[in-house]
C-alpha cells in the first residue's frame, strides 16, 4: 500500500505492522514535536518494528526450554543490557507478594533503627 506524502507529493509505502495513526498520536503527545511528516512517521514505525523484533529475537535466544517467549524473558533481557536501561520501568522483573512484604519489612526495620 502506498500513501502520498503531504510535503513532496511522492508516494510512501505504508506496509507497517504498527498503526501509523497511533504512532502519530504518541509522537504528538511530546511537547517538543513539531510537524510530523509521513516520511518521519514511516521511519518511526519501521524503527519501532525493528527494535521490537531485535528485543524479541535476543530474548528468545536466552530461553532455556521451548520456543515460548514470556514476560520474564523480556524483563531479564532488559535487566541484562545497560543500553536497555530505559525499559526497566516499563518491563520490571516481577516479584512475589511475599518477597515485596519482606522488602517493606526490612525498610521499616531500617527506618525504625535510624530514628532511635
Amino acid at each position: 500500500m502506498v500513501a502520498p506524502d503531504s510535503t513532496t507529493g511522492k508516494s510512501l509505502p505504508t506496509d507497517t505492522a504498527l498503526p501509523l495513526a497511533r504512532i502519530r498520536t504518541i509522537m504528538k503527545s511530546s511537547l517538543d514535536t513539531g510537524q510530523i511528516t509521513n516520511e518521519v512517521l514511516f521511519l518511526m514505525a519501521k524503527a519501532t518494528e525493528m527494535f521490537i523484533q531485535h528485543v524479541t529475537k535476543e530474548s528468545i535466544t536466552k530461553v532455556d526450554k521451548g520456543n515460548t517467549l514470556k514476560y520474564e524473558h523480556l524483563a531479564k533481557f532488559a535487566q541484562s543490557r545497560e543500553s536497555l536501561e530505559f525499559l526497566l520501568q516499563i518491563i520490571p522483573q516481577k516479584i512475589k507478594v511475599k518477597e515485596f512484604r519482606e522488602i517493606l519489612k526490612k525498610k521499616d526495620d531500617q527506618d525504625s533503627d535510624d530514628s532511635d
